[in-house]
């Protein structure tokens, strides 16, 4: 009975929230020190009842790590890609902050957004929030807004560097997914993802190309969007590409490698595209099939030097072994109908230029995966899973691969692609996933025997996420660069980066 009574009153709030036509959402759940705008609120006002004045709250310890907070009105579904919202107002940080609407501009507008000014000393780690708590409305009335409708779950956790390297319904472009991030020759951070237009449908679908952005201070800014691989629509080996994974070889040039085609992995994926820089980024070599020139298969055309019926690559990173080796993970499928992925190797051993697939077998029945290189030479492939995550090693030159094996220590309920880090010769970091059933919880974990065990030392991202890249900078932060749907208003993903310090890595292994 008092179960039913909880489920009516929530209800009652409903409606009333629905009757005074407002509805606030969260924003993202990541920000940075010295953040201009950190979105914390959004409010939207469906009547035209003229409001006077809000007044929010700032939840647990907001002021102690924001100087201030900005309201402006943008009927942008995303704040972040509206280049000149309208600034209503500002207020000093204070346990009740409000805003006083004069009348012309609370009708124009029927969006607002509460944004933050974050400290540039404020502790790493922490979160900042608001509720709304209070409108007056021009007539002399006013409504005490309830929390289940003006605190909305979620706040925005506080890292080093913060910033969203793709923002949705930017550049001509609703969608963005699948980063993959390296490091240039001289340090400077490059992110590659997919451009997915209208539709976040996977390639195979519809037409994707593959842009790059770049940073040359540690991702506090990018560079405006390269597009490096662009679909012509029409031809099946060129129809679209996406899936990009980087790797840089001893010779300081950019590999990235994609999928490509109009056919999905499931019915028949047949080509992989490669493009190349020699300068840090700044351009790159026209895509070539990376199989044309090396396999072929009279019963089904090009394709892989094992006759795979079809190929697919792990985006993400790429492994550049100590003997400089270039390598990249793929899945396969043996026949037609299958279901059943296998893990192949795909290297290079004369800076991209031919390529070589297999022989071995990495992982039986396994998933996207990525690889990294321990002590002693052998490589460890970590495998996309649902439930426990598989692994397995092999010698450097990724053949005479072992048993593999499935870890508990790295669990999720709904299977992701991760990724796995080398941060020096005592510890090994892991993205993943770590919900029961939804991709969610974006979790650090750490390995200090050589990927044999591990344990979480941090939640990222707590609300949706989905793929995960990262590398170590040259200061010994580690960067990280996901699929971000801590808000989300149909228009899928924003690709965030976040850094953790050095200092926060060692706390950890300590």
């Amino acid at each position: 009975m008092k179960r039913r009574f909880f489920i009516l009153l929530a209800a009652a709030i409903a409606l009333t929230a629905s009757a005074e036509g407002v509805t606030v959402m969260q924003g993202y759940h990541t920000t940075g020190r010295g953040s201009q705008r950190a979105l914390l609120l959004r409010m939207d006002f469906q009547d035209d009842k003229p409001i006077t004045r809000l007044t929010f709250r700032l939840k647990g310890d907001t002021r102690q790590h924001v100087v201030g907070l900005q309201l402006f009105a943008s009927d942008a579904d995303e704040f972040y890609a509206d280049a000149a919202p309208t600034f209503l107002g500002q207020a000093w940080a204070a346990e009740r902050v409000s805003f006083t609407l004069h009348p012309s501009s609370t009708i124009a507008k029927k969006r607002l957004w509460l944004t933050a000014r974050v400290k540039d000393k404020a502790k790493l780690g922490r979160g900042i929030d608001a509720s709304l708590t209070r409108i007056d409305y021009q007539d002399g009335t006013c409504w005490e807004v309830p929390d289940s409708i003006g605190d909305p779950e979620g706040e925005a956790r506080i890292y080093a560097t913060h910033s969203l390297v793709f923002v949705p319904t930017t550049d001509s472009c609703r969608f963005y997914r699948i980063p993959a991030m390296i490091l240039d020759r001289n340090g400077h951070l490059l992110v590659a993802a997919d451009r997915r237009y209208d539709s976040n449908a996977d390639l195979g679908n519809h037409r994707i190309d593959v842009a790059v952005r770049r940073s040359s201070d540690g991702g506090r800014t990018w560079s405006p969007q390269q597009t490096i691989a662009r679909g012509d629509g029409l031809s099946d080996g060129r129809y679209g590409f996406g899936d990009p994974a980087l790797a840089l070889t001893p010779s300081g040039r950019i590999v990235c490698i994609m999928a490509a085609g109009r056919n999905n992995y499931f019915h028949g994926m047949r080509h992989m595209g490669i493009t190349m820089s020699d300068d840090n980024g700044e351009n790159w070599t026209p895509v070539r099939e990376l199989t044309a020139s090396h396999f072929h298969d009279a019963a089904h055309g090009l394709t892989d030097s094992l006759g795979f019926w079809s190929i697919f690559t792990t985006s993400g990173k790429g492994l550049t072994t100590r003997d400089g080796t270039v390598l990249f993970t793929t899945n396969t499928l043996s026949e037609k109908g299958s279901y059943t992925s296998d893990c192949y190797i795909l290297s290079s051993r004369d800076n991209g230029e031919s390529w070589q697939l297999g022989p071995d077998r990495a992982f039986a029945g396994g998933d996207e995966s990525k690889l990294e290189q321990l002590n002693d030479g052998r490589l460890l492939i970590s495998v996309r899973r649902s439930g426990a995550r598989g692994f397995n090693t092999a010698e450097a030159d990724g053949t005479r691969w072992q048993q593999q094996w499935t870890n508990d220590d790295i669990t999720n309920g709904n299977a992701c692609n991760a990724d796995i880090l080398r941060y020096n010769k005592d510890v090994m970091l892991h993205t993943y996933l770590k919900h029961p059933s939804d991709r969610a919880n974006l979790v650090l974990a750490m390995s200090r025997d050589e990927g044999r065990s591990w344990h979480d030392v941090m939640t990222i991202q707590p609300g949706y996420a989905a793929y995960s890249t990262m590398v170590r900078l040259p200061n010994g932060d580690v960067a990280i660069c996901f699929e971000d749907a801590s808000y989300h208003v149909g228009n899928g993903y924003a690709l965030t980066f976040v850094t953790i310090t050095r200092q926060q890595i060692r706390a950890f292994s300590e």
